[in-house]
């Protein structure tokens, strides 16, 4: 059963049919999410962000830090929303030595068809916040442009490679 719906590209002006900006929700858990809702709004919006940017198998790599700058709060708050989230059996969390990967369970939110939850939890995104980098993802220093030595540079290199006699 496809998923699809058409989108214009603003940049192109073309319509796009696009399958996997979608995440399907099964009615028979909308309660819980109604619950959670009253109970602990700040975990519901981790929950849908979390939805938002998880890959297609339910799965997102995402540290604390991240979801704290994310949401402008405490890793504290972060925290407690997650812990509240697995206590309701929205989330699980997976570790690979230290690094979280958040899954969503697959009988309340699903981002592919159905077919495909047997194969939850393989592949995951991994969201990373600019604070955690050691340095940028992409540099854009230019390699390989000449630079203009000093006359002094030059005069005391020609020294040196001069013969004496």
């Amino acid at each position: 059963m496809a998923h699809e719906k058409e989108r214009t590209n603003y940049h192109t002006g073309e319509i796009e049919t696009v399958n996997d900006e979608f995440v399907q929700l099964y009615v028979d858990n909308l309660d819980l999410i109604i619950e959670m809702t009253g109970e602990n709004k700040a975990a519901v919006q981790v929950f849908t962000w979390i939805l938002k940017h998880m890959d297609r198998r339910n799965a997102l790599v995402v540290s604390q830090v991240a979801l704290a700058e994310a949401f402008n709060v405490t890793q504290r708050a972060i925290r407690y929303s997650i812990a509240y989230l697995k206590e309701k059996k929205a989330l699980t969390i997976l570790k690979s030595g230290n690094t979280n990967i958040y899954a969503v369970n697959a009988q309340i939110a699903w981002k592919s068809d159905a077919n495909n939850k047997r194969y939850a939890l393989f592949n995951a995104s991994v969201y990373i916040s600019g604070s955690e980098q050691v340095r940028p993802l992409f540099d854009t220093q230019l390699i390989g442009h000449a630079k203009v030595k000093s006359p002094k540079k030059l005069r005391t290199k020609n020294k040196k490679t001069e013969p004496s006699t």
